[in-house]
């Protein structure tokens, strides 16, 4: 290329110019295509392979024989240009290949995700593994118990039913083993009875589901028009039902299990299930997926695993936290047509309610509270009767409860004393609760004859939860005391609201100890507290607690409450013990277990 064929720039600079010749090669007359018989597209294609996969490079090899049990076989030339055939592939260099074209389709730890088999089986599958009798070490069913069998053997298990490890080293009943030889119908219909027990005695303190859509997705799994039930939250409600059954099968677990030891009241079957429910969140990730059903499991999940105060650790309600997180989260719509039926509404409310209260009881100051749509009082009570009036005193005693709990277990509050406002708040506001709901709800005298065991029990947790914040208000203020005000108005109209203020707290602390001891033994004599998941169980310790403080013997009643509990053969939830001090002052030593 001489300098006149340059460009100028490149003249400029003497280099060479490839400016021509790039112009030449685009203007340069392609090669026409020239169409192949079949043969030659098949030696084309194998050419091609051969020059992709390097009979050096690192090969995946697979176990699963080829679909339909052929043998590929790919050959060509080392270069892939000429006609000539190269080095011939054998049968695993074949199928490795093949291996990372075609992913595989099934993995021995994966469960396959066959729709039709999740259709019809999925629920199958789950009942199967909540109801084994031994340890489930394989993931046929989705589920296993290696997590918890790891944690048996590093000794830190955190649930009462694992007994530390030991409830995998039992030999399984006789029951248990007769129910998993019956098969899977026998599975199906235990399974459904627990969720009627579920329904009969737990969701009457929580309406949250809707029973009827409920059982209709147990029973028809396999319909085209209705969603399985989800996993976490069908096997969280089996296995709270397990806990009030009577069914043959776990009175007969019961009996042979309490029997080996002396130990009234455990049932391996229920351990396990409360076991592998927890097991079966876990692995659906409901703690953290938000979404409506995921809530109502972690809310149901708090009552069947929640540990109480009394323990080791302290209890700090994380799943009923981490479904008020998800409530606030989803923000799906409430539906005014019908507030009693509307599953998020009754979702947000008992979630308000359980942290309220629990909050109170456990002194939790960072539970989170979801906030609650406004709700016409009016509408709700005149509207539909029973439904609307529960779901607005409950409302109304959350809003107390959540109100005091914000001032009483703050850091200021511990440090200079409870402000004389937020007990005047209380007094006014509680004192008002019970003036517009306690004569419709609390327990009439003399004692309906045509009431139901559940009927008392409910009308019997809202007058004790009524009555057991005063007995919050009045530990709180003995422990931090009244705030002071500053200036010369401690000896004047300060100084005399502030007697009065503690001696209407106090007077109400004692009533409502009273009251909830003469409860608690009625509920004793009756048998009412064995269709309880302890949800008095608090309140009664309170009030014995108090009782007791004031040298009272009316705190054996609630300690005899208590011990009781350990006799009921569907739950282990306290022991105790009464003693009488040198100065004659009764003492009541609980410990939940």
């Amino acid at each position: 290329m001489t300098i006149a064929q340059r460009c100028e720039q490149c003249a400029t600079k003497g280099f060479e110019c490839t400016s021509n010749y790039i112009e030449q090669l685009q203007s340069k007359p392609r090669r026409p295509r020239r169409f192949r018989s079949a043969d030659d597209k098949e030696k084309q294609w194998s050419g091609d392979e051969a020059t992709r996969v390097s009979p050096t490079a690192p090969r995946r090899h697979s176990n699963r024989s080829a679909p339909g049990g052929t043998t590929t076989s790919v050959s060509s030339d080392s270069t892939g240009t000429g006609p000539g055939r190269g080095p011939q592939m054998d049968d695993g260099s074949a199928m490795a290949m093949m291996g990372w074209i075609t992913p595989p389709s099934a993995h021995p730890l994966i469960y396959p995700r066959n729709s039709q088999r999740d259709k019809v089986n999925q629920q199958a599958d789950l009942l199967r593994y909540l109801f084994s009798p031994t340890a489930v070490l394989h993931n046929d069913w989705r589920y296993s118990d290696v997590a918890a069998l790891e944690q048996a053997r590093a000794k830190t298990c955190d649930l009462w039913e694992e007994r530390n490890g030991a409830v995998w080293d039992e030999t399984p009943s006789a029951a248990h083993l007769s129910l998993w030889a019956a098969g899977e119908v026998e599975l199906e219909r235990v399974g459904s009875d627990l969720v009627e027990t579920f329904f009969q005695v737990v969701h009457s303190r929580f309406p949250i589901l809707e029973e009827a859509k409920f059982k209709a997705r147990y029973s028809d799994s396999d319909s085209v028009m209705r969603s399985p039930l989800p996993h976490a939250l069908l096997a969280v409600v089996i296995a709270f039902g397990a806990r009030f059954t009577e069914h043959a099968t776990f009175q007969a677990d019961r009996e042979e299990v309490s029997g080996r030891e002396a130990e009234p009241g455990r049932s391996r079957i229920s351990q396990l299930l409360v076991i592998r429910a927890r097991e079966v969140v876990e692995a659906t990730k409901a703690f953290r997926v938000a979404t409506l059903a995921n809530a109502q499991t972690l809310m149901i999940l708090e009552g069947l695993v929640g540990q109480s105060v009394m323990l080791k650790k302290q209890y700090r309600a994380s799943y009923l936290v981490l479904a008020a997180r998800h409530l606030e989260s989803i923000r799906e719509p409430i539906l005014y047509t019908a507030p009693a039926r509307d599953a998020n509404l009754r979702t947000q409310m008992a979630i308000r309610m359980m942290m309220s209260f629990e909050g109170a009881f456990f002194r939790l100051p960072d539970a989170a509270v979801v906030d609650m749509v406004p709700i016409i009082t009016g509408a709700l009570v005149s509207a539909n009767g029973d439904d609307e009036l529960w779901l607005t005193a409950a409302r109304a005693g959350a809003d107390v409860c959540t109100k005091l709990c914000a001032e009483l277990w703050s850091p200021r509050t511990a440090a200079s004393g409870i402000p004389l406002n937020t007990l005047r708040d209380f007094v006014h506001d509680h004192s008002k609760w019970r003036d517009l709901y306690s004569s419709k709800l609390r327990l009439p005298v003399p004692w309906p004859e045509h009431w139901s065991a559940l009927t008392a029990v409910k009308i019997m947790s809202t007058d004790i939860l009524y009555h057991a914040l005063w007995l919050v208000a009045e530990r709180a203020m003995a422990d931090f005391g009244i705030q002071e005000s500053g200036g010369d108005t401690m000896g004047g109209m300060f100084a005399f609201e502030m007697q009065q203020v503690r001696e209407r707290v106090k007077h109400e602390a004692m009533h409502s100890a009273m009251r909830i001891a003469m409860l608690s033994a009625l509920a004793t004599e009756q048998g009412y507290l064995r269709v309880d998941p302890l949800v008095l169980y608090r309140p009664i310790y309170d009030a014995g607690m108090f009782l007791a403080g004031q040298g009272l013997e009316d705190c054996l009643g609630c300690s005899a409450t208590l011990i009781s509990v350990e006799q009921h053969p569907s739950q282990r939830a306290c022991l105790g013990s009464v003693r009488v001090d040198e100065d004659g002052r009764w003492n009541v030593f609980l410990v939940f277990v």
